[in-house]
């Protein structure tokens, strides 16, 4: 049976710099929240005024931290650079990070032994973010009113996309465990998690393409998204 490509839901975000690892942190609990299928009993955690419901799993909630951590380095070495070689203060940053929920199938073999399993994507989630840094206290308050809303946005449009999108998930055959592994990945996926489709291999390299991108191209988007919000 031929394989269809793993969906790939895009949420888009937009945040200070000391507002960006929660940002990332309260969307990334979002979608374990949906797509975290064990039975558990759910919580709720408060990020910049937006209550959002997590697995209280100690596994994920280490690795989204080390993610998310690892994101706002990214991007505040991306942002210093772009400030000097633009010669602004206020110069932005863009990246993204990517969860991928895997299903384990048999490997394919003629030899009457068992050969492993593969782990074959079948849905992947790219937060896009993009930093802006305030020069003043009137843009402070509107870039944490333009975060605050974005990160509403971003919490209600990963709740409709899941609850939209359930015939791709594959059979779920047990319920002691989770049944699916997961990655996270800041910037693009690895090419070989890629080699299942040619399509997810297509946006490995227009991530490749973005993350070259001079600092004054990067810096200019940003402050696009900033004047569209009303910020500057």
């Amino acid at each position: 049976m031929e394989q269809r490509d793993a969906p790939e839901f895009i949420i888009e975000a937009f945040a200070d710099p000391n507002s960006v690892r929660d940002v990332v942190r309260a969307i990334l609990h979002t979608i374990f929240f949906l797509r975290y299928f064990p039975a558990i009993l759910p919580q709720t955690r408060d990020f910049l005024g937006v209550e959002v419901a997590y697995v209280p799993d100690d596994q994920i909630e280490t690795l989204i931290d080390q993610r998310a951590t690892a994101l706002v380095r990214q991007l505040d070495a991306e942002r210093h650079q772009n400030s000097r070689n633009a010669g602004s203060y206020n110069s932005g940053s863009r990246g993204q990070i990517t969860v991928q929920f895997l299903e384990k199938r048999r490997k394919k073999t003629w030899l009457p032994i068992r050969a492993g399993d593969d782990e074959i994507p079948w849905e992947s989630w790219t937060i896009k973010v993009t930093v802006s840094e305030p020069r003043t206290e009137g843009e402070r308050i509107k870039v944490r009113k333009a975060t605050e809303s974005t990160l509403q946005n971003a919490v209600m449009k990963a709740l409709t996309l899941a609850n939209s999108h359930k015939d791709h998930i594959p059979p779920i055959t047990t319920t002691e465990t989770n049944p699916f592994p997961y990655q996270i990945y800041v910037g693009g996926v690895p090419r070989s998690h890629n080699a299942a489709s040619q399509h997810q291999g297509q946006r490995h390299n227009q991530q490749s393409q973005m993350q070259t991108e001079q600092p004054s191209t990067l810096a200019s988007a940003a402050g696009g998204w900033a004047s569209r919000m009303g910020i500057y």
